[in-house]
C-alpha cells in the first residue's frame, strides 16, 4: 500500500505524465513502406514498387524534422516546417514529391489506421506539377547512328531501339520476359506495370525480326531463352545470361551516343532550363515520332501506358516540331543493328495485325475512345433488309434512301 500511495501522490503533484500512445509520423511512415499496412489494409492500400525511393526521401527531408512528432499534434505549421527545411536547389517536382508523401500519411493515420478523424493538411498544400525544364529526344537519324555503332554493346543497343520503337517504361522493359512476348503473332502481353492496368499490343515488324534474331543470337552462346527468362540479358562476360543493370542508365546512355558520334549540343547541355538527355527520354523519342506521323493518342497509350492526355500533350510542341522537320518513325529495328539483320523479316501477322488496328484507328469511336461497330450496307440498299436489327434503323438514313430511289425512278421514267 506504501507503494501504491506514493504512486498516487506523484501522479496527484504531475510528476508522472501519462505516455501518449498516440503512434508518430515516422513509426506510420515506415509501417507504410514496409508493406505492413497493405497487407492489413488491402482494399485500401496499395503495395509501392517505388517503396525503396520513397524511404531514402522521408528518412532524409521528413523523418529528421517531425518524424517524433505524434499524428494527432501534426498540424499545418509542422508540414510547412519540412518544405522550408528542404535545400533551395532541390526542383520543384521533387519539392511536390516530398510534399506528396506528408500529405500521404496523414492521410493513412485517417484512413484506414483512424488514429485521427480530421486529415491535417488542407488540399491546396501539395503543389502543382510544373514543367519543368526541356528535356531532349533522338532524330530518328540519331538513333539508326547509335544502333549502327559496333563499339557499343549489342545487348544496349537493341534495349535502346527497343524503347525507341515501343515506348515502354525502362523498369518495364527490363522486366520484360520470352512468356511475355509471342513472336509468332508479333505481340506483347504487359501484366504488371506500374500503373496495374494489364495491357497488350502489336509489336513492329522490325521489333519481332529483331527480338527473333536475338533469340537465335543468345541461344547460340548459351543463354537460356524461354520461360521466365529475360529478354534484355548480357550475352557474355561474367554477367552472361543476367538482366541488364539499372544503376548509372542516363549516364551510360550519354556515353553510349557519345561513342556513337552523336554530338547535337541539346542532347548534352545543362542550363537552368534545360537538363541532358536521360534514358527515360526514349519515351519523348516514341511519343514525339509517333504523334508527328499521324498515330492517335489511343495508339500510343496502348504501348506507354500512360492514363491521361495531360501527358500525352506535353509532347505535342516537339511533335508539330518534327513534323515539319518530316521526320519519319525510326527504321525497322532488324535493319539498323548490323548484328540482327542478317534474318529476314516475316511480316505477315504482325502487318495483319497492323491492317486491323489501322482499321480500327479510322472507325467512329465514342466519348471512351472505344471503337463503335459500324454496320456497312450495300449503296443500292433503301429500305433494311429482312431480318436486320432495329438497332441498325436509321429514319434519316432511310428516308435519304428512300428519296434516292424515287429519285432514281423518276430519272428512268423520263
Amino acid at each position: 500500500m506504501d507503494e501504491v500511495r506514493k504512486a498516487v501522490d506523484m501522479i496527484a503533484s504531475g510528476q508522472v505524465v501519462q505516455k501518449n500512445l498516440t503512434p508518430t509520423i515516422e513509426q506510420i511512415g515506415k509501417r507504410w513502406t514496409s508493406g505492413e499496412l497493405a497487407d492489413l489494409h488491402p482494399d485500401r492500400v496499395k503495395r509501392r514498387r517505388s517503396a525503396r525511393t520513397n524511404r531514402y526521401v522521408l528518412d532524409r527531408y521528413v523523418y529528421p524534422m517531425v518524424g517524433d512528432v505524434a499524428i494527432d499534434k501534426f498540424t499545418l505549421d509542422h508540414a510547412e516546417a519540412v518544405m522550408r527545411s528542404l535545400p533551395a536547389s532541390l526542383a520543384p517536382n521533387s519539392r511536390r514529391s516530398v510534399a506528396q508523401l506528408v500529405y500521404r500519411i496523414c492521410s493513412l493515420a485517417v484512413l484506414p489506421l483512424r488514429h485521427i478523424t480530421v486529415h491535417p493538411l488542407p488540399r491546396g498544400f501539395v503543389p502543382r506539377y510544373q514543367a519543368g525544364k526541356a528535356k531532349g529526344w533522338l532524330y530518328p537519324d540519331e538513333d539508326a547512328t547509335l544502333l549502327g555503332c559496333t563499339q557499343v554493346p549489342l545487348e544496349w543497343r537493341l534495349f535502346y531501339g527497343f524503347l525507341h520503337r515501343e515506348g515502354m517504361r525502362r523498369s518495364e522493359a527490363l522486366n520484360t520476359r520470352w512468356s511475355d512476348i509471342n513472336l509468332d503473332l508479333g505481340v506483347i502481353v504487359l501484366d504488371v506495370n506500374k500503373t496495374d492496368e494489364p495491357r497488350a499490343w502489336a509489336l513492329s515488324p522490325g521489333v519481332v525480326a529483331a527480338l527473333r534474331a536475338w533469340r537465335d543470337h543468345c541461344a547460340a552462346r548459351g543463354v537460356r531463352v524461354s520461360g521466365d527468362a529475360h529478354v534484355f540479358v548480357y550475352d557474355e562476360g561474367s554477367q552472361k545470361g543476367q538482366r541488364l543493370t539499372t544503376s548509372d542508365t542516363a549516364g551510360r546512355f550519354r556515353r553510349h551516343l557519345e561513342l556513337a558520334g552523336i554530338r547535337r549540343p541539346e542532347l548534352f547541355a545543362r542550363t537552368e532550363t534545360r537538363t541532358r538527355i536521360r534514358l527515360h527520354d526514349a519515351r519523348a523519342t516514341f511519343v514525339t515520332l509517333a504523334l508527328a506521323n499521324g498515330r492517335t493518342e489511343a495508339w500510343v497509350q496502348d504501348r506507354t501506358g500512360h492514363k491521361s492526355s495531360e501527358m500525352i500533350n506535353r509532347y505535342r510542341r516537339a511533335a508539330r516540331t518534327a513534323a515539319e522537320l518530316g521526320l519519319k518513325e525510326c527504321r525497322p529495328l532488324h535493319e539498323v543493328i548490323p548484328e540482327l539483320g542478317s534474318r529476314p523479316i516475316d511480316a505477315t501477322i504482325p502487318e495483319q495485325a497492323r491492317t486491323t488496328e489501322r482499321a480500327a484507328e479510322r472507325a467512329p469511336r465514342s466519348r471512351r475512345g472505344t471503337p463503335l461497330p459500324v454496320e456497312i450496307q450495300p449503296r443500292s440498299a433503301g429500305l433494311a433488309a429482312p431480318g436486320q436489327d432495329d438497332q441498325n434503323f436509321s429514319p434519316r438514313r432511310d428516308r435519304y434512301a428512300i428519296s434516292q430511289s424515287v429519285e432514281q425512278s423518276n430519272c428512268s421514267t423520263l
